[in-house]
């Protein structure tokens, strides 16, 4: 299997998992493409570097690889900004985690 067509496989699947969901959370004209063009770049991202860690990492075949690969990619835009925003919110003191506890426990 040629890598080419590995890696337009991972972009297909950012691309189709971020049109979903923007078309699902009702974005259209400009906003529509930004939040693509935007997001599907850290999907494919997320898909490849899945791709690589299974195919070298654990051995597999090439194909589950690619399956595994392709499911990352659709998904992982929404988990990437959700540690992002963990993130942010613990270095601006919102977070659960960076509250005193207000009953004084330990």
């Amino acid at each position: 299997m040629p890598l080419w067509s590995v890696m337009l496989a991972l972009v297909l699947a950012g691309l189709s998992g971020e049109m979903w969901r923007a078309d699902k959370a009702g974005l259209t004209g400009w906003d529509l493409l930004k939040r693509i063009v935007l997001r599907a770049g850290a999907s494919a991202s997320f898909g490849l570097g899945t791709f690589g860690l299974v195919l070298i990492g654990f051995e597999a075949h090439i194909v589950a690889a690619v399956a595994i690969g392709c499911i990352v990619a659709t998904m992982g835009a929404d988990v990437a900004s959700a540690l992002y925003e963990r993130w942010l919110a613990r270095k601006a003191g919102l977070s659960d985690a960076a509250r005193p506890d207000p009953e004084g426990g330990a």
